[in-house]
């Protein structure tokens, strides 16, 4: 007797995958056995000519007629009526066998956000083709093989890739895929994974605003904080002016700065580094191996009133205005520029603040000026300027002495009867090498 029998299909109409679809195969023998019903687990795929099963993998698309478990098959036409000659012997190894096929298959389920490697079996301008496991066909189109340093040119025949599953099934029964959005998932997770190790990435700066620097990472947009730049590239600006700030920070534009990735948030598209971050290792071993009195080379990150800042091995100091230079420095911005190469000598370490100084590299020529003088001895000079602290004579250029306020009978400057270029007599009561100044006892 005929009995009914199931298996596991691919076959060329459209229907949901993993659902039940009743088939009928009649004109078996000439339609001697009437028709026979046979329940087919469906999971679709497009293919062009014919279709059958394969014993050794029976969930395969069969995409040219062939004599397999079915013997030789036909043309096909969509559900519910398919017809195909067979023969009865054919028929019998068929019910016979079926609950073997059924057993041996393994039908793979592809879901949406999943990723699937696959072998590319054809190429062209407008769209890739790759089997997949299960014996399912993937369509990449253009548009979704574009991007991420990705084109459809780059593609061959038979090299096997990785895509992003968009849709497990199309209008056209494929498997619709993305390389792009595939390696973009990729580059999340490199990202993701540069997040727990610590290691450091190069961005390429591309956009400048207010609150700091937009950059990519291989098609990802990335943001750095004005606060996470290093002292090299940090904006110093005297009043903070938020117009100078941002033309500061668009001179970077087209740079490629290393950068510690500080947050990967692939739900929500957000990608945050740090280029401080990436230093912080380095900057730790210059502080470890660091000195007072050591003397370093270093890079002016900074210009302000007070003085400048020097950054080296990933640390950074000031130099006070008062250690510039021997002499008398009113404008830093008139002898340093950002980015000047300085000599720089340690003069204290306080946890991560280094004071430094540029002129005590040099002689103090004062003291060369000076060495003349002895305490005691009777010097003249003109009066250059007073304050709170006395009235101040030049003895010689670059040597002044000062007499106190109390000498000219008067407690408060302001009440000084003198003008600039009035000479003054003075015998010498101290000589301070360090203020580089003369104390005198007026005569």
């Amino acid at each position: 007797s005929v009995r009914s029998a199931a298996c596991v299909a691919n076959i060329g109409a459209k229907q949901r995958s993993e659902t039940r679809k009743n088939f009928f195969i009649s004109d078996i023998l000439g339609g001697k056995w009437g028709s026979v019903q046979v329940s087919f687990q469906v999971r679709t795929l497009e293919f062009e000519l014919g279709f059958g099963f394969d014993k050794k993998n029976p969930t395969r698309t069969l995409r040219a007629p062939v004599d397999l478990l079915f013997g030789t098959t036909r043309r096909i036409k969509s559900p519910p009526a398919v017809k195909i000659i067979i023969s009865c012997h054919v028929f019998q190894m068929v019910v016979t066998e079926m609950d073997n096929i059924i057993a041996q298959a393994n039908p793979v389920i592809y879901r949406a956000g999943e990723t699937v490697k696959g072998t590319v079996i054809d190429v062209t301008s407008s769209r890739i083709l790759l089997n997949i496991e299960g014996g399912m066909t993937g369509i990449i189109t253009k548009k979704e093989a574009t991007g991420f340093g990705v084109t459809v040119e780059d593609v061959e025949i038979g090299s096997v890739i990785e895509a992003f599953i968009i849709d497990p099934e199309n209008d056209l029964g494929l498997v619709a895929l993305s390389l792009r959005r595939a390696s973009q998932e990729m580059v999340w997770a490199e990202l993701h994974k540069a997040v727990e190790e610590g290691r450091t990435l190069k961005v390429k700066i591309t956009e400048a605003n207010k609150g700091g620097l937009l950059a990519t990472y291989k098609g990802i947009r990335a943001f750095l904080p004005v606060s996470q730049l290093t002292p090299l590239n940090y904006p110093r600006v005297d009043g903070a002016e938020a117009g100078e700030i941002l033309r500061r920070l668009q001179e970077h534009i087209g740079k490629d700065f290393v950068v510690r990735v500080l947050n990967a948030d692939r739900e929500n598209g957000k990608l945050i580094v740090s280029e401080r971050a990436a230093y912080d290792d380095k900057k730790q071993d210059t502080l470890k191996n660091l000195r007072v009195g050591d003397i370093v080379e270093g890079h002016v990150s900074g210009v302000v009133k007070f003085g400048i800042f020097v950054t080296f091995g990933g640390a950074e100091g000031l130099v006070h205005l008062s250690e510039l230079d021997w002499g008398h420095v009113s404008n830093p911005g008139k002898k340093y520029s950002l980015g000047d190469k300085v000599e720089i000598l340690i003069l204290g370490i306080e946890n991560d603040k280094l004071s430094l100084s540029v002129k005590r590299l040099s002689e103090d020529p004062w003291k060369e000026k000076v060495a003349d003088y002895e305490v005691g001895q009777k010097v003249s000079g003109k009066a250059i300027r007073w304050n709170s602290n006395g009235v101040f004579l030049e003895i010689e250029k670059d040597v002044t002495g000062a007499i106190s306020l109390d000498q000219f009978g008067v407690e408060d400057h302001t009440a000084l009867e003198i003008a600039e270029g009035d000479e003054f007599s003075g015998e010498i009561e101290s000589i301070n090498f360090d203020a580089h100044r003369i104390d005198l006892k007026k005569v």
